[in-house]
Formats: C-alpha cells, sequence, structure tokens
C-alpha cells in the first residue's frame, strides 16, 4: 500500500505567490532567474510551473529561489508570515 504525501495546498500556493511577488517586484523574468540558478548550481527548473501550478518544492528549490533573490530564507519565512497571518505559528 502506497501512503499519499500530505501537501498543505494554502501553504504551497502561499509560498508560490510570494515566490512570484518578489521576482515581479525585483523586475526580473522566470528565464532571468533560471538562468542564474543553472549558472550556479548546473541544474536546471521550472519557476513557471512553481508559480502557476504551485508545485510542492523541495526546501533546496526554495533555498536556491532566495538566494537568487537576494533574500535569506529567514526573512522570506518571515515575509510569508506577514502577508498571510494564517500561516503563522504561535509559540506555545
Amino acid at each position: 500500500m502506497t501512503k499519499k504525501q500530505y501537501i498543505n495546498k494554502n501553504l504551497v500556493k502561499a509560498v508560490c505567490d510570494l515566490l512570484k511577488e518578489i521576482r515581479e517586484e525585483d523586475g526580473r523574468i522566470q528565464d532571468d532567474v533560471s538562468t542564474d540558478i543553472f549558472n550556479d548550481i548546473k541544474y536546471n527548473f521550472h519557476i513557471g510551473r512553481l508559480e502557476t501550478s504551485g508545485g510542492n518544492m523541495r526546501i533546496s528549490t526554495l533555498f536556491e529561489l532566495c538566494k537568487a533573490y537576494g533574500i535569506p530564507v529567514s526573512i522570506y519565512f518571515e515575509k510569508l508570515e506577514e502577508k498571510y497571518p494564517s500561516l503563522k505559528i504561535n509559540p506555545k
């Protein structure tokens, strides 16, 4: 029996939407970002698929995108919580 992977669709959509917003604010197109990442790590992935379909990306992909945009991952998650307060986890 194969276990189905749990995906928090609201979280995935929020992550992808914020990445797209950051890219657009930076004035960059998807191809430029993909090229920069490929030149850095020699791995190619399709940013458009992530931005439009809300693909459930690996944390290493998120890291490379944050690096390409010059944003520490910790700051990215702070921005995510600010924009989507329902995703914020309050400490116990």
